[in-house]
């Protein structure tokens, strides 16, 4: 068989296996391995705190060396401990109500709920991208290419999608809201009273993705408005979304939460002097900013032939484009610029990239086979990057599972040692070092030392909360951290 015909042949194979794959079996490819990394991540950092009462008069619940907790055993606890959080914390009630009641009902349930979370985001991510509530069988590709731009595009993924707390406060927040957004993207007409309750959630969600969801929505309602289109479910949903936004961005505790920092721990705050300063700005560039947009990187390809190639406009493509980069710039002006906060640039980038995906495709179809050569290119690419996905998606399920039974031989150990005036464990690691290899694809170092293990000094919040919430003595890990590698 020549090399022509072999060819060929390689493309009359993958064409009939993609004719015979269904969107669901699409979705449940990404969706269940998604799930059993959900099962493999227990609770981690932040979540043991906000499974106690939270505790404003005393420091709220995230601090070092707090006294005494209780346990959440109820909706009445929630409501109380949010009420405080609100006043003395931060704004991000819907999600915090979320991460609360998880931590109290068990994490089984938030890994189910999670995944149920993650499969109505991509399905709204693709109606988003199509311009209308279409069943992603319409365009198997598109709906393909959502999942693969939210899989390799977010930069944190286990903080933003695996982690209780991270995953509320992103994964979770991200779906509120697109569902808002899709009425007025999709041109649906929606009765009043749900989009006053999904704008009131969209806007109440987090402080960067609420910012630029409004404006999204007011560029829509002002295409409404020049057409004379607007309709009261328009208006309603966005002044919901302006309340929802001022309540999250006006809470009394982020103030409070500062000023607390910095009393208590200081190390952890920029100080007032180098607020919006050049080195402020700076490091929020080199820090975030860049990192981020060079990993969203790939996101941009259709979306640039899209530009040069294919002359259909479409207003999906550069709104939402100038909405995920608007929402790097916003945290610019942040105090810390962490990874985890691209989360809403990379959602909102996905929606461009698919659009454009669905425009240029009848395009790539021709140009990748034009000739022998091509496919030749295309047949080697597509090979490589399927390894490459492959050996990305064994090294988190290897990393994650190593995770998981090191946390349970903890569990094991801190048993026989329960009666200990002080328990000192051994540090988690990571095997074979491959987070220099997956990066924050999975579980890093970094993770390990800010959020997913204990602290040296059993007064820490990570080691104080962990011990009573298994009802232990005193703990902490035998590692000292070398700080400085990751200022």
């Amino acid at each position: 068989m020549n090399t022509k015909a072999f060819q060929n042949r390689i493309f009359q194979l993958v064409g009939k296996l993609w004719g015979k794959t269904t969107w669901q079996m699409l979705l449940l490819a990404f969706a269940i391995p998604f799930f059993v990394r959900n099962l493999l991540l227990p609770l981690v950092g932040d979540d043991y705190s906000y499974a106690f009462i939270w505790d404003g008069e005393h420091w709220g619940n995230l601090m070092d060396n707090i006294g005494p907790r209780e346990r959440v055993q109820s909706f009445h606890d929630i409501i109380i401990s949010q009420w405080s959080h609100y006043l003395t914390w931060g704004g991000r009630t819907f999600s915090m109500i979320w991460i609360q009641f998880f931590a109290w009902v068990g994490e089984f349930w938030f890994d189910i709920a999670n995944t149920g979370v993650f499969i109505l985001l991509m399905v709204s991510l693709y109606w988003l991208s199509m311009g209308k509530m279409v069943s992603p069988a319409r365009q198997k590709g598109v709906f393909f290419w959502v999942m693969l731009c939210m899989l390799f595009g977010v930069i944190d993924y286990p903080s933003t999608m695996l982690w209780m707390t991270g995953a509320c406060v992103y994964l979770w927040t991200g779906l509120w809201e697109c569902i808002f957004l899709l009425p007025f993207v999709t041109k649906r007409h929606p009765p009043v009273w749900l989009m006053v309750l999904l704008g009131l959630q969209a806007g109440w969600s987090e402080e960067a993705g609420s910012l630029i969801t409004v404006l999204i929505t007011a560029y829509y309602l002002f295409i409404a408005f020049r057409r004379k289109q607007v309709e009261r479910w328009m208006v309603w949903g966005f002044i919901f979304l302006l309340i929802g936004c001022g309540f999250i961005m006006l809470a009394p505790g982020s103030l409070n939460r500062e000023h607390l920092m910095l009393e208590l721990e200081p190390e952890y705050v920029l100080p007032a002097e180098k607020l919006f300063s050049t080195e402020m700005f700076m490091d929020n560039f080199l820090e975030g900013f860049l990192p981020i947009l060079i990993w969203e990187g790939f996101l941009f390809i259709p979306i640039v032939l899209w530009w040069l190639k294919c002359p259909h406009s479409d207003h999906i493509i550069p709104v939402f484009t100038a909405a995920g980069m608007l929402v790097l710039c916003a945290m610019m002006f942040a105090p810390e610029f962490a990874l985890r906060t691209g989360f809403h640039s990379t959602m909102f980038l996905t929606v461009a990239s698919a659009a454009a995906f669905r425009h240029i495709l009848p395009w790539m179809k021709k140009a990748l086979i034009a000739t022998p050569m091509r496919k030749s290119i295309t047949l080697a690419c597509g090979s490589l990057c399927c390894l490459y996905a492959l050996l990305v998606m064994l090294g988190c399920f290897y990393v994650e599972s190593s995770y998981r039974q090191q946390f349970e031989d903890r569990l094991e150990e801190v048993k026989q040692h329960k009666n200990d005036d002080l328990i000192v464990v051994r540090a988690f690691y990571i095997p074979h070092d491959l987070d220099s290899y997956l990066g924050p694809r999975s579980i890093t170092d970094f993770h390990l030392i800010y959020a997913a293990d204990l602290e040296t000094n059993p007064n820490d919040n990570r080691s104080l909360m962990f011990s009573r919430y298994y009802h232990l003595p005193p703990i902490r890990i035998d590692r000292e951290v070398d700080w400085k590698k990751y200022e």
